[in-house]
């Protein structure tokens, strides 16, 4: 949509896409304006501003946007600035964000990877060591165990 000024010089301002409520579209959607889904919608979105997932929307797929905010369900891969996961919303897949917010009853299973973060995890090199402590207590119990027996 074209919008002129005084100048006669023209401007664009991004618009609006929505899927509406029992409409599925499989494909990609490429837009600097927002997206709302109340249907399905299965495939790629890049580039958005906005993406708005209603309680009745479902999207399967994968999607770059500045926002998202999500009522409903997403499947899929999330590559954003902010995330906003309200209370009917659920996620299931790999989120890599700058920002995420999350209702008290809202849902996300999956992996999730802050962008710019310095936090490092020391999980691996402790689970080594819980894994010998446990081992050792095993063999120790069945070397007991055995010399019962005997």
């Amino acid at each position: 949509m074209g919008i002129f000024n005084n100048d006669d010089t023209q401007t664009t301002q991004a618009g609006a896409t929505i899927i509406a409520k029992g409409t599925t579209i499989i494909g990609g959607i490429n837009t600097p304006g927002s997206v709302h889904i109340d249907g399905k919608f299965e495939g790629v979105i890049l580039d958005a501003d906005l993406i708005s997932v209603g309680t009745t929307g479902e999207v399967i797929g994968d999607v770059k946007a500045n926002s998202i905010v999500i009522n409903g369900l997403f499947d899929g891969k999330i590559d954003c600035e902010t995330i906003q996961i309200l209370s009917n919303g659920k996620v299931i897949g790999d989120i890599v964000y700058t920002e995420l917010m999350i209702d008290s009853k809202g849902k996300f299973e999956g992996h999730g990877i802050r962008k710019g973060s310095e936090l490092t995890s020391r999980y691996g090199e402790i689970e080594k060591k819980i894994n010998n402590i446990v081992g050792n207590q095993f063999q120790i119990e069945q070397e007991v165990e055995d010399s019962k027996k005997k």
